[in-house]
């Protein structure tokens, strides 16, 4: 397990590996923390941060959950960096109707920002986040930032 802290999100992030990325955790509580890099997920995370990778090469695991959530985390795992979609857009590149069990799927997503699940809001609105709207609307705003500093 490692643990980078995260100054857009003013948090701690802890990511945990079995043989592959398996979850990434958000922790506000920042009491005896202290950083530990040693897995490429970190690394990359940390470049993310700092507006320097768009986009994530870490292999992980999400095996364990049902073949309609794999299916929609993978497809949101093909929204471009910076950009936004609809759950419904979402449900219907997987070839559903079914907008609701969409945003359940990515309530259960073990790897936000990995999978970018912050990319996929309501057609009125920013919709959910399971770390909260605050933190939804900081990685937004972290890839608006870094996608017209560097003209992507």
């Amino acid at each position: 397990m490692d643990i980078i802290y995260s100054k857009p999100l003013d948090c701690y992030i802890e990511i945990t590996y079995n043989t592959k990325l398996s979850s990434i955790r958000f922790i506000r509580n920042r009491e005896g923390l202290g950083e530990k890099k040693t897995l490429q997920a970190s690394f990359e995370l940390e470049q993310y941060f700092k507006g320097e990778r768009t986009g994530f090469s870490c292999d992980f695991d999400i095996s364990t959950l049902s073949a309609f959530t794999r299916k929609v985390l993978y497809e949101t795992g093909r929204i471009e960096y910076g950009k936004t979609i609809t759950y419904a857009e979402l449900a219907n590149r997987i070839g559903s109707r079914a907008v609701r069990a969409v945003g359940q799927a990515l309530a259960k997503n073990p790897i936000p920002i990995i999978i970018p699940c912050h990319r996929v809001v309501a057609k009125n609105g920013i919709g959910g986040y399971s770390a909260g709207l605050d933190m939804k609307n900081r990685l937004l705003e972290l890839e608006t930032k870094t996608r017209y500093a560097n003209n992507l």
